[in-house]
């Protein structure tokens, strides 16, 4: 999977519930992936519960969850979507656990590899 930068920012493209969205690949975001809520809605995804977490900024904050389908690596799976209010989507190294990932700014690589 090849991503690119975007403001400096490392990014991802990805399809969720067959929707392409850009999101930062966040290796700070131990989830899989966060969604604005208004994506969220759009989407019309099944709520499955709340999560506590700590943001980038250290303050602690509740979030809702969603159940939704992800094509990651030409495959459909079930990931769990923690929502925002905020008007970025970020994708959390929870789902990158088996990926090899290389980020390289100075030569413009952004590349997600799955492990064998």
């Amino acid at each position: 999977m090849e991503g690119f930068f975007t403001f400096g920012s490392p990014m991802v493209e990805l399809g969720i519930e067959g929707r392409k969205t850009e999101m930062l690949l966040d290796t700070g975001f131990n989830g899989q992936i966060m969604l604005p809520q208004t994506i969220i809605n759009d989407l019309d995804l099944e709520q499955i519960g709340i999560s506590d977490y700590l943001t980038a900024s250290g303050d602690g904050t509740v979030a809702r969850v969603y159940k939704g389908r992800l094509l990651f690596f030409d495959e459909e799976r079930d990931v769990s979507i923690v929502s925002t209010e905020a008007d970025f989507s970020l994708a959390g190294m929870e789902l990158f656990q088996n990926c090899k990932i290389i980020i390289e700014k100075n030569r413009d690589i952004v590349e997600v590899q799955k492990s064998r």
